[in-house]
């Protein structure tokens, strides 16, 4: 993966996010050049076929370190959504904050909670993902060590 920007696509004219580097591109391509004004989560719902199913919810404001419990509740609404509309569908997410890369605690924390979080729900949920004003990249095994 690189941190080279792919073509500025709308997201239903994007290929399907069949793997991890899929997944890359996409977050990617919606993040464009662009950076952020404050701390926020991307989460969308892809189809079972990891088509764009046009889901897409972004949390402004989030704190710097996440609250547990209501990481678990937005994962549930997230696993209802993908249960009751999008059968065979899949979920991921991204905490993305303004800044530069410097691999802030905080952002480990967020990666902890929403992938902890993500794995114990009863779908399919996408590896997870942390951006800032510099970069976007896959959360590494260093950033899920507690």
């Amino acid at each position: 993966m690189t941190d080279d920007v792919p073509p500025l696509l709308p997201p239903d004219e994007l290929p399907p996010t069949r793997a991890v580097s899929d997944l890359d591109r996409f977050w990617r391509s919606l993040k464009g050049r662009w950076g952020f004004s404050r701390p926020q989560l991307w989460c969308v719902v892809f189809g079972p076929l990891g088509e764009w199913t046009s889901i897409f919810l972004k949390i402004e404001d989030c704190p710097e370190q996440p609250d547990a419990a209501t990481v678990v509740n937005l994962v549930d609404v997230l696993t209802t959504v993908v249960v009751d509309s999008v059968p065979g569908g899949s979920v991921a997410m991204m905490y993305a904050r303004p800044g530069p890369d410097d691999r802030r605690a905080d952002d480990r924390e967020w990666a902890r909670e929403l992938d902890g979080a993500g794995r114990r729900a009863p779908i399919d949920v996408w590896p997870v993902f942390l951006a800032n004003d510099e970069r976007v990249r896959i959360a590494a095994p260093d950033d899920l060590a507690a």
